[in-house]
């Protein structure tokens, strides 16, 4: 879909069961987005799991200035619906491109996983192009030097 002054809006694929009642599994999808204005292209992955289409969108719908991977609400029983930090690492690797921006993670308590515990790993494992300002913070990615744990 493209809007008014370029803007265009892509669905992309996503892995994650949906339903929210006793009687709707699957019957819906679910979707990653990019989105690519005239001069910037940005990714965001929605909830989903780790999946070789990553590589795929990176090629179709790529390259890409900022990619947004949801890293918290995980569990390794979940591998299949949410990323996880390990799991953002893969895909953001796959997609090929962009700064990386870890998003769904510290909001509430959904899963078992200590509460910093995603940052805590992307601090530790993330090579360049990590952009996680503190929790509020306005951020230009294109201008982040360095994450400040």
């Amino acid at each position: 879909m493209t809007l008014p002054h370029g803007l265009t809006i892509s669905a992309a694929p996503a892995h994650h069961y949906s339903g929210r009642g006793l009687r709707d599994r699957n019957v819906t999808l679910w979707s990653s987005f990019a989105l690519r204005g005239e001069r910037h292209a940005v990714f965001f992955s929605g909830d989903t799991g780790l999946s070789p289409v990553f590589a795929e969108i990176g090629r179709r719908l790529g390259p890409f200035d900022l990619v947004m991977l949801e890293v918290g609400a995980c569990h390794p029983a979940w591998g299949n619906i949410h990323l996880g930090p390990d799991n953002a690492l893969k895909a953001w690797e796959q997609l090929g491109s962009g700064r990386f921006l870890p998003v769904h993670w510290g909001t509430f308590n959904l899963a078992m996983h200590p509460w910093a515990q995603p940052a805590d790993v992307l601090l530790t494992h993330a090579p360049e192009g990590l952009v996680m300002p503190r929790l509020g913070e306005p951020v230009e990615p294109a201008r982040f030097e360095a994450v400040e744990p």
